[in-house]
């Protein structure tokens, strides 16, 4: 009998180890799977930023490519002494895993090298239903048409303007303008 209860003894004790190990794997498992979804998702997080359809790269955060765009509408602000330039149209930014984000000064020198045009809110000058030309502000335009009323001493009632986001490189300046309007009447 002795034997019999060694023998189930040994039984019980090896099935309490198997048990043990078959607990102590499934934990380590489920851990090692737990750290490697968090470690990936943690690291390889963030946005591809696309200029009307080409890739200009990666980073990590949203605000890291508003801060570049911010900055350089800033200094081009600062140059162009004026209040409402803005940096190209047709960006967008898509979640994506990334590698090799770029960093504020990396993303200011991407979108540098790229020649985006850069764009105002502007104002189209019409005269009788025709464009004569464009201006970088509602203020400009109304300006320019007071301008020439009070040059051609008369009320031009088929002068209008409409505001506008255009390219900067399309606006005159105020001179220009005037000429436009004072060479359609001639």
């Amino acid at each position: 009998m002795d034997e019999t209860i060694k023998s189930e003894r040994e039984k019980r004790r090896i099935q309490r180890k198997r048990k043990r190990q078959t607990r102590s794997i499934v934990t380590f498992m489920i851990l090692f799977i737990m750290a490697t979804v968090g470690v990936v998702s943690a690291q390889t997080q963030g946005y591809e930023v696309f200029y009307r359809g080409e890739s200009l790269g990666y980073v990590q955060t949203s605000g890291v490519f508003q801060s570049a765009v911010d900055r350089i509408e800033k200094n081009v602000m600062e140059c162009y002494n004026y209040d409402n330039i803005h940096l190209g149209d047709g960006f967008e930014l898509i979640p994506s895993r990334i590698e090799n984000p770029m960093d504020f000064d990396t993303c200011i020198q991407v979108l540098n090298s790229k020649n985006i045009p850069l764009y105002v809110s502007g104002a189209d000058i019409f005269m009788d239903g025709q464009k004569i030309g464009t201006v970088t502000s509602l203020d400009k335009a109304q300006a320019v048409i007071a301008a020439y009323q009070s040059v051609n001493n008369k009320n031009q009632s088929e002068l209008e303007c409409v505001e506008v986001m255009v390219p900067l490189s399309e606006t005159k300046d105020f001179a220009a303008m005037l000429s436009a309007l004072k060479g359609r009447t001639k």
